[in-house]
C-alpha cells in the first residue's frame, strides 16, 4: 500500500531529499532517484513540487546521470540577482558530480533552471570544486545575508568532517573554515546541514551543524551540535576537544535530512524533510514498483534546557491536518491514523497486523522502548529505547509503511518504516503497574 500523506514516487527508488527550494509560492523537493528501476543505481534528481508542504505532484526529474557524472546529493537556492551568471530569479542546483569507474571522484556541479524549475540544465563549466577526491560531497548551499555572500558546507566523508566555503557567484569558492568530528560516534559523514534556528520563549537564535552518520551512530544516524557561525566558522557550544553530539531521531528509519532554508513560518522556524530509509537493509525491502518515502515535514527551533540547546521538531501542520485521532482502546484502529498517549500512566500499546507484525511502545517513568518485529522479513526487527521527560505525552503518527513518533514536546523523535498489510491494525493498550 501507499503512503497517503507521506510522498514516494510513483515508481523506482528514493533516497536523500535534495534541492529544497521555495520559489513562486511552490516547495520544491528534489531527491536521489533511480529513474531505470527499485534498486540504488543511476543515481539522478527525482523531483515533485507542493503548494502547502502537504500535497505533491510528481514532476520528470530534474537532473539525469549522463557519461561523465551520476547525481548525488547537493541542494538548490533561488538566485535572485543573478550572480551566478545565469539570470535573474534562477534556480541553481549544487550538487555532487560523483565519477563511479574505476577512477572515482567527488566533485560539486552546478545546474540551473529558468523555467520555475520545469526543465534543467548543467553548467559546462562543471566542476565548479574539485579537490580531486573520491569521498567529498552533499555540498548544502544557503545565502548568509550578514557577510552578503553563499555558505556552503560539504563534507569530506572518510575523514569525519567538514568544510565550509563561501562564494559571491555560485562558481568560485573559497575554503573558509573546518567542522571537525572531535567526539562523534560513528564513521562515514553525509548530507551536512548549517543553518540559523529561534530559540524558542527568546528573541534569541543558535546555528545548528548536523550530519548523518552512516555507520555506528545511535538512532538513526542524524547527529547535531548546536553554536555560533559569523559567516566565516562554526564554533560549536560546549568544550573545544569535546563538543556535545545530540541525536536528531531515535529510529531507524530518518536519514539525511536538509531543510528548506527559506521561508519560515511565523515563529521564524524552517522545515525539514528526512528520508524514511536505512542503506542497511532498504535494498533487501520486497518489490513493490516503488522504494522509499519521505518523513512528514518537520518545523524546526531550539529549546533551552538545562544551559543546553535542543532541537524541538514539529510536524508541519499543513501536511497532517486531516489525519484523524484513533480512540485509544482495544480493538481495531486505521492504519493511516493519530495516537495521542497522555504523560500520566506507564504503558504499553501493541499495534498488530494479520501475519503477525508488530510495532510495540512502551513507556516506563522516562524510558520509552519503540520496537518493530516483523516475523517474514527480520532483518527489520529492531527495539530502540530513549529516555524522554517523567510526564511527557506521545503522539505516534501512523501512514502506509511508516510510524512516526513525537515527545517531550517535540524534543524527542522516531521514526521507523513498517510492513504492516491491510487497512487496519489490531491495537492492545495496556496501563502498566507502577515499579
Amino acid at each position: 500500500m501507499r503512503p497517503i500523506y507521506h510522498y514516494a514516487p510513483a515508481a523506482n527508488w528514493l533516497s536523500d531529499p535534495n534541492g529544497l527550494v521555495y520559489h513562486h509560492g511552490e516547495w520544491h523537493l528534489s531527491y536521489q532517484y533511480n529513474p531505470h528501476g527499485e534498486d540504488w543505481g543511476h543515481m539522478s534528481w527525482g523531483h515533485a513540487i507542493s503548494p502547502d508542504l502537504a500535497t505533491w505532484q510528481e514532476l520528470p526529474p530534474a537532473l539525469l546521470e549522463d557519461d561523465q557524472f551520476a547525481i548525488f546529493s547537493g541542494s538548490a537556492v533561488c538566485d535572485s540577482n543573478g550572480s551566478a551568471g545565469f539570470g535573474t530569479d534562477a534556480l541553481v542546483a549544487i550538487y555532487t558530480g560523483a565519477r563511479l569507474n574505476e577512477h572515482p571522484l567527488q566533485a560539486q556541479c552546478l545546474g540551473w533552471s529558468n523555467d520555475h524549475g520545469r526543465t534543467w540544465h548543467k553548467y559546462a563549466g562543471n566542476p565548479v570544486l574539485d579537490l580531486g577526491m573520491a569521498d567529498f560531497r552533499d555540498p548544502n548551499v544557503f545565502w548568509h545575508e550578514p557577510t552578503g555572500r553563499w555558505i556552503m558546507v560539504v563534507v569530506l566523508s572518510n575523514e569525519q568532517r567538514a568544510l565550509i566555503y563561501a562564494s559571491h557567484d555560485l562558481r568560485q569558492w573559497d575554503e573558509m573554515s573546518v567542522i571537525h568530528g572531535a567526539g562523534a560516534p560513528g564513521e562515514i559523514w553525509e548530507c551536512p546541514l548549517l543553518i540559523e534556528l529561534p530559540v524558542e520563549g527568546t528573541d534569541q537564535t543558535r546555528w545548528l551543524f548536523k550530519v548523518d552518520i552512516l555507520r555506528g551512530a545511535p538512532g538513526s544516524g542524524a547527529l547535531y551540535q548546536t553554536g555560533t557561525f559569523d559567516g566565516i566558522r562554526f564554533v560549536p557550544d560546549g568544550p573545544p576537544l569535546n563538543p556535545l553530539w545530540q541525536v536528531a531521531d531515535m529510529g531507524q528509519d530518518f536519514y539525511a535530512a536538509i531543510a528548506w532554508h527559506e521561508p519560515r513560518d511565523a515563529q521564524g522556524r524552517p522545515a525539514w524533510i528526512g528520508w524514511m530509509g536505512n542503506h542497511t537493509y532498504q535494498g533487501r525491502l520486497p518489490r513493490q514498483g516503488w522504494r522509499g518515502a519521505m518523513s512528514l515535514p518537520r518545523r524546526l527551533s531550539f529549546q533551552p534546557v538545562a544551559g543546553q540547546y535542543v532541537l524541538r521538531q514539529e510536524a508541519e501542520p499543513a501536511a497532517i491536518a486531516a489525519i484523524a485521532s484513533a480512540t485509544l482502546k482495544d480493538g481495531s484502529v486505521p492504519m493511516v491514523a493519530r495516537l495521542d498517549l497522555p504523560g500520566t500512566d506507564d504503558f504499553a500499546l501493541t499495534l498488530s497486523d494479520r501475519d503477525g507484525r508488530l510495532l510495540v511502545l512502551e513507556r516506563r517513568g522516562d524510558t520509552v522502548v519503540f520496537t518493530r518485529r516483523d516475523p517474514v522479513s527480520p532483518f527489520l526487527d529492531t527495539a530502540q529505547p530513549f529516555r524522554i521527560g517523567h510526564h511527557a505525552a506521545l503522539t505516534l503518527w501512523l501512514d502506509h509503511g511508516s510510524a512516526e513518533l513525537f515527545t517531550d514536546n517535540g524534543q524527542s523523535c522516531a521514526t521507523l518504516q513498517h510492513r504492516m498489510a491491510g487497512s487496519e491494525l489490531m491495537l492492545r493498550h495496556r496501563v502498566l503497574a507502577a515499579a
